[in-house]
């Protein structure tokens, strides 16, 4: 099932199926290691202020308007 990014429970670890961004935002999301087909593990999601996430080049923050343009599913 699909989903955005900024709904995606704590300790979850999700595939990046498609970008909803500008250009400048998708360079920034590809220099964090969020592409299409990449693994990202939401670390911290409250539900309020910015998510954190882990990806392939380290763990970030961020924010929840970014983190609803990248749709994601389940990775098995």
């Amino acid at each position: 099932m699909r989903s955005t990014l900024d709904a995606v429970p704590e300790g979850k670890t999700v595939r990046v199926v498609e970008i909803y961004a500008g250009p400048g935002a998708t360079v920034r999301l590809r220099e964090l290691g969020i592409k299409e087909g990449s693994l990202v593990k939401v670390v911290k999601n409250s539900g309020i202020g910015p998510i954190v996430i882990e990806t392939s080049e380290g763990r970030f923050a961020l924010g929840r308007g970014m983190a609803s343009r990248v749709i994601v599913e389940e990775a098995f």
